[in-house]
């Protein structure tokens, strides 16, 4: 199967994404995919609690999505 820049491919999750770049030898591609991916997980001050002090305001995970991730996949 030959692979051009611009085809269709799958990203890792199974939703349809763009080839946007071909290793020279082949058998690596660089997939955009348009929909939203999980990039991390980070935690943050919830401030919901304002009578403590900053320190020890407890801590909430907050997850961060990214539109148009790119994925490298080895063929």
């Amino acid at each position: 199967m030959e692979l051009k820049v611009g085809d269709t491919y799958e990203c890792p999750e199974g939703h349809k994404a763009k080839i946007v770049w071909i290793r020279e030898d082949g058998k690596v591609i660089g997939v955009r995919c348009p929909r939203q991916h999980l990039s991390k997980v980070v935690k943050v001050a919830d401030h919901t609690k304002a009578a403590l002090p900053y320190r020890q305001n407890p801590r909430k995970e907050r997850k961060i999505y990214v539109e148009n991730m790119v994925f490298l996949i080895k063929i």
